[in-house]
């Protein structure tokens, strides 16, 4: 994690308060220096903190505060005109870096939901999921709960994009992931792996309740894919961690494995959960 994700982390009065802090240690730095050093520089740092961390009218607020604090501490270091032109000149440096801040701000979100957001069916792809595990991973192994992940693929799926087409197929694919999607906690991770491969994340969920959570889904994908005369069916390999490993991929690798049980032995069948060796 790097300084900027973890500071977007933080409760939104923890980071005024450090944008405040910025702020007054630049009008320090300007009260302290002399006339002819250039001290207005020192308000680009608060004046970014607060565009990027809280948001563009707070941004525009401590660009105002800081061509305000100005005017007061040079009012009697240079003439009037002179001040003021500075201090206008400033103000439009800071609200130019305030709306180049938002507008990078905003570009920087949507890269990083493009980057953990499967593009057709507008759930988390293969690496966000990833990094819910090891976030989900390490806060079972410190508290000892329990932590079950589900591994699902779709039987026959080839044969359906064969008959009806891609397009088709795309469609199903983004009925399965809105409809596991819809029907699980908001704690809940619930992404497409990849092809026809798609994963799903309980924490604190033992082995019944995760079977109980589980079934339910498969019961609802199969009405789905009945109702729209599909023929897919599910197959569902799930495994509960109490404690995890310390491997993320080998979690990964078990539900893959249970998942790859139940396709073998049928195919359409769910084993749900059972708990890791």
């Amino acid at each position: 994690m790097n300084i900027t994700e973890f500071l977007g982390k933080q409760h939104k009065g923890v980071l005024i308060v450090m944008g405040t802090l910025l702020l007054a240690a630049g009008a320090v730095a300007d009260c302290v220096t002399s006339p002819e050093f250039e001290s207005s520089i020192f308000y680009l740092i608060p004046v970014s903190f607060f565009s990027w961390f809280i948001s563009r009218k707070i941004g525009v607020i401590a660009a105002a505060m800081s061509a305000a604090i100005t005017l007061i501490t040079h009012r009697t270091a240079s003439s009037s005109t002179v001040l003021y032109w500075n201090v206008l000149a400033w103000l439009g440096v800071y609200i130019f870096l305030v709306w180049m801040i938002a507008e990078l701000r905003g570009l920087y979100e949507q890269e990083l939901y493009s980057s953990r957001t499967d593009a057709l069916t507008k759930i988390p792809n293969r690496r966000a999921f990833f990094e819910a595990l090891e976030a989900e991973k390490s806060r079972a192994q410190r508290y000892g709960s329990a932590l079950t992940l589900a591994y699902l693929d779709l039987d026959n799926f080839k044969a359906m994009n064969d008959q009806f087409g891609h397009t088709r197929g795309d469609h199903l694919l983004r009925v399965v992931a809105q409809t596991m999607q819809k029907n699980v906690r908001q704690v809940d991770t619930v992404a497409r792996m990849g092809g026809d491969e798609f994963a799903v994340l309980l924490p604190e969920t033992v082995e019944n309740s995760a079977a109980i959570v589980l079934q339910k889904l498969h019961a609802l994908l199969d009405a789905a894919m009945r109702q729209r005369k599909w023929p897919v069916t599910f197959s569902i390999g799930a495994v509960t961690f109490q404690p995890p490993p310390d491997s993320a991929q080998e979690m990964i690798s078990k539900a893959d494995a249970v998942m790859y049980a139940a396709k073998m032995s049928g195919r359409g069948r769910a084993i749900v959960p059972k708990e890791a060796t």
